[in-house]
């Protein structure tokens, strides 16, 4: 049978299914809820439906085998029924993450992933991330403010009003509804258009735009609900058969000094069973390496809840500390640097003018002291070692200057974001900066990773390389930015 034949047989069979509108259980959307359903498919019609010139094109698998195919109708879904590939969940069209019905366009490369891959697990559980939001809103009540998933599992942050719920109840919930098969619906968004249809959740609209990287977002309409989620997600609910629910604990958001409510439900989802044994023995593997466990059983160091984010080191930790300081330190030495030290504690006036505060101020600590002067804790040392720079005149015969500083940092984390050494609030880095002329950074930038490849190899750690570009808006002249990048790729190149 033709893929394209069998493609329009799964669209007529789908469409028999679950209406769009069947939502979660006896759920009645709440007014807000239908306003924000409202909100969407006024803008899901506003950008209509995307047309691709229906043409024959070609598909190479990641096996060396081609298939044929129609441009705008074929999917990489249809591609592995028609094939009788089974397990996969996303896919990658020319390198780019592709979901499975979303259509091809053009003559491609095509990889099918399962949930044995990363790509896939990650689908997969942001998948069940937006399952479970629409459990939390619809069967339970609550305000959910931000969904997704990590590398430990899918999460839900929420606030959770009168009423409560066992973990057991929300995966029978999110089973019930993984059953229904509800399809998603995706729509790229701005910043306005993002205010518009979460205008009820000011928390999720805050969340979402600190943590905007663009000017859009993607968002998912699964039944009655509506899902901030990246994606790529699954085609469909009824690929995941089995949920399991981990923890409930609560967060502080940067910069908040007392609870809002706000609770994190951490969990994963499966397609099948036997991938939920996988995961479990994955996960006792995980137990007995961990280095939280190690660290405790072996009295190196421990964590104390009066101090979170801070390791305490005991005796035998801090001499293994303090044997890789020594190391570290002869390093730099040998290399040219010089140690400085710096303050702990300054100004927001020097944060403000590092611009660190307009766009890191909510993930550092502060002090206020002697009315309202406020003060910081250091979470880096540039800007001081700045300031060491510019203190007196300086002559080109002193460059390049090397000053390496391995004083105290610390960074307002979130507590749920926590995780042994880590993730931790206080520490220190072999921090350096060098003070150079333009025409000394190319070989400034190839001694700095030979240096990084001396020290890993010591360790017998692997590591690559990636070009870093100017961002986009930037600060500085066109022409720097060209000489500074293009100096960067020389040194790669050279390396």
């Amino acid at each position: 049978m033709a893929v394209t034949q069998l493609f329009r047989q799964v669209v007529r069979k789908s469409a028999v299914g679950v209406p769009f509108h069947r939502g979660y259980g006896k759920f009645q959307p709440s007014p807000s809820l239908k306003e924000r359903l409202r909100v969407f498919e006024s803008l899901r019609e506003k950008r209509g439906k995307k047309v691709v010139a229906e043409k024959p094109l070609s598909i190479q698998l990641a096996d060396g085998r081609t298939v044929k195919g129609t441009a705008g109708v074929s999917t990489p879904l249809v591609v592995a029924q028609s094939l009788r590939l089974k397990g996969a969940l996303v896919s990658r069209v020319n390198g780019e993450l592709w979901e499975l019905e979303r259509p091809l366009e053009a003559d491609c490369e095509l990889q099918l992933l399962g949930f044995d891959t990363v790509e896939g697990k990650q689908a997969a559980w942001r998948t069940g991330a937006c399952v479970l939001s629409g459990v939390l809103e619809g069967v339970f009540g609550s305000e959910v403010c931000r969904e997704g998933a990590s590398e430990f599992g899918l999460y839900c942050d929420h606030v959770l009003n009168n009423s409560h719920f066992s973990l057991s109840e929300v995966e029978e919930k999110c089973r019930e509804a993984a059953a229904l098969r509800l399809p998603f619906f995706r729509l790229e968004l701005n910043s306005e258009e993002l205010g518009e249809l979460f205008q009820d959740s000011k928390l999720r609209l805050q969340l979402v735009e600190e943590e905007m990287s663009g000017s859009s977002v993607t968002v998912y309409r699964c039944g009655d609900s509506v899902s901030v989620c990246r994606g790529p997600l699954l085609p469909h609910t009824g690929f995941l058969k089995v949920f399991r629910m981990l923890q409930l604990s609560p967060i502080t958001l940067a910069n908040q000094t007392e609870s809002s409510g706000l609770m994190r439900l951490m969990g994963v989802a499966f397609p099948a069973e036997r991938d939920r044994e996988a995961w479990e023995r994955e996960q006792e593997a995980a137990r007995r390496r961990d280095h939280r466990r190690i660290g405790m059983d072996q009295e190196l160091f421990f964590f104390n809840e009066v101090s979170p984010g801070s390791c305490f080191f005991l005796p035998k930790g801090a001499h293994i500390y303090n044997t890789l300081m020594e190391f570290i330190k002869s390093e730099y030495r040998r290399r040219g640097f010089s140690e400085v030290v710096t303050p702990t504690l300054f100004s927001t006036a020097l944060w403000e003018r590092s611009g660190h505060w307009e766009h890191y101020g909510k993930n550092m600590f502060t002090v206020t002291s002697e009315g309202s002067l406020t003060h910081a804790l250091k979470p880096m040392n540039c800007p001081a070692h700045c300031l060491m720079f510019e203190h007196r005149v300086r002559s080109w015969r002193e460059l390049p200057l090397r000053w390496a500083d391995f004083g105290a940092l610390h960074r307002n984390e979130l507590s749920g974001a926590l995780g042994g050494l880590t993730r931790v609030r206080r520490f220190c880095q072999d921090d350096a900066h060098i003070f150079c002329a333009p025409e000394q950074l190319e070989e400034e930038i190839v001694a700095c990773l030979d240096f990084v490849r001396s020290v890993y190899r010591v360790f017998g750690f692997s590591f690559h390389c990636l070009l870093s570009t100017r961002p986009t808006p930037c600060l500085g002249d066109p022409e720097q930015w060209d000489d500074a990048e293009q100096q960067l790729e020389n040194s790669l190149q050279q390396f």
